[in-house]
């Protein structure tokens, strides 16, 4: 795996992802024997990481890539005892300035200008590594430099690199607040990255936020909302991430191109790429001592089956963000009602992976419980009303993968994710195109896209491509 990490957004995740999964490989309890626990953890530095430094540091498999050296200089210069990132590694321009917010200067100005540097960076960790089959690429979408410079990349990589996969991870930017020309951004530079990626894994920062606001995290220093932004974001982003592509046993040793498997699996039909991920505990709390999470206390959540539960759930719902609003105020005032959505949101495919061991303790002895077994429980998440009929050429014994890894995952004692491809994501994407549409109806500008080169006609077949994509997910 060979992690591309674009502007402020994507290197900002990035290095919360290394550090995420040197903080999982060394995890003081793992649940497993020494031997299982010494695998593991040589599959995880084999996947992410390449060589040492004269430090004994492990280096990260990953290429930074900005426009502006800043947020690049402040995420290397970050204490890490156990890794680091190859200074050769890092790819900015030579001339000042960033993307200015503006997807056309990225892709078609910038993108260009690196790109020579990119392919010579990417050919050198190819070497490095005995096997890559995949390109990670973080990146948000909402600014220029992500999306325009970011998508521009993917496509020089998928004609350079065509056997390779490529799983572009989206970031997008809160509905709000951001950038003025962000839906603009999204929908031309999800419309490019959908023909090239084999798989993309969108995560939306309101949704994250207001995941979070559900938390009722302690107020620390610098918090808005209860939220430490963006650190707080990054880390359950990254948690996210890692519970999906951490290695697990029967994983390793039945699918060496697991990737490769997971697109498979999600990615059945190419005209269904987009895909988030659900993860249980991430129902968690902010300690007032500590700035590590943990499971909320409780016996529901110690669970598999709550967890199976809590799933399923958020699958079948549409869960908008004006939902998890509303939610986020009824916790804080119980006597305050909202209605349900409304359960119409259905999956094409998911893969479940469940982390942690199954047994209980009781007086001092392990003994296994069949009442919180997960292989007893996880056909939960294999019910009809949570599929789509209208894909009856998809055989429903491919609808739901699940696998399961007795190691615990940064130390949780369970810990359940699901990657889902879900007709939920019509929510954002109808809104996003909207507020596009409306903006290009009055011309709002334009001009800064058109300064660069970019044409009424780029939009039009922008604006198709996403309306095309929302189409196929609403048959669903």
């Amino acid at each position: 795996m060979l992690t591309l990490q674009f502007g402020q957004c994507g290197n900002q995740l990035g290095h919360e992802l290394f550090s995420k999964i040197t903080e999982d490989i060394k995890c003081p309890s793992p649940g497993i024997s020494f031997s299982d626990s010494y695998d593991y953890n040589e599959s995880s530095n084999a996947k992410w990481f390449g060589g040492l430094s004269k430090n004994k540091k492990h280096f990260a498999r990953a290429i930074l890539i900005d426009t502006e050296r800043k947020v690049i200089d402040k995420v290397i210069n970050k204490n890490n005892k156990d890794w680091c990132f190859r200074h050769e590694n890092i790819i900015t321009s030579k001339s000042t300035g960033g993307s200015a917010n503006n997807w056309s200067f990225g892709y078609l100005k910038k993108g260009p200008d690196l790109m020579d540097s990119i392919l010579e960076v990417t050919r050198r960790e190819l070497e490095r590594a005995d096997r890559l089959d995949t390109f990670l690429c973080l990146l948000s979408c909402g600014g220029g430099t992500g999306s325009g410079l970011g998508s521009y990349a993917i496509q020089i990589l998928r004609d350079t690199f065509p056997t390779k996969n490529i799983i572009g991870t989206l970031i997008f930017p809160f509905e709000f607040g951001e950038v003025a020309t962000q839906n603009y951004n999204i929908i031309l530079s999800l419309a490019r990255i959908v023909e090239d990626s084999d798989l993309i894994i969108v995560m939306e920062n309101e949704r994250l936020h207001k995941e979070l606001l559900l938390l009722n995290q302690s107020r620390t220093s610098k918090l808005i909302n209860g939220v430490d932004f963006p650190n707080d974001i990054n880390d359950i982003a990254c948690q996210k991430l890692i519970s999906i592509f951490q290695p697990a046993k029967n994983i390793v040793n039945e699918y060496p191109n697991y990737s490769n498997y997971i697109i498979s699996k999600i990615v059945p039909h190419p005209a269904y790429k987009l895909a988030t991920i659900e993860a249980v505990p991430l129902l968690l709390q902010r300690s007032e001592t500590s700035s590590q999470y943990s499971l909320q206390s409780g016996k529901d959540s110690e669970k598999w089956l709550s967890h199976f539960k809590s799933l399923k759930k958020n699958l079948s719902s549409k869960h908008t963000n004006n939902y998890l609003s509303k939610l986020h105020k009824a916790k804080a005032n119980p006597s305050e009602k909202i209605n349900n959505p409304i359960n119409n949101s259905q999956s094409l495919s998911n893969i479940l992976i469940t982390r942690g061991s199954s047994l209980l303790k009781k007086k001092n002895n392990y003994h296994s419980s069949n009442d919180d077994n997960p292989k007893i429980h996880y056909e939960q998440l294999n019910h009809d009303d949570l599929y789509s009929p209208t894909t009856n050429w998809l055989p429903s014994s491919e609808r739901l993968t699940y696998f399961h890894q007795n190691r615990r995952l940064l130390n949780n004692e369970k810990f359940t994710s699901i990657i889902t491809n879900n007709s939920r994501i019509n929510n954002s994407l109808d809104d996003i195109i909207s507020k596009a549409w409306n903006s290009y109806t009055y011309g709002a500008y334009l001009h800064q896209y058109k300064s660069h080169g970019l044409q009424d006609d780029d939009f039009l077949r922008a604006f198709a491509k996403i309306e095309h994509l929302i189409s196929n997910y609403k048959k669903l």
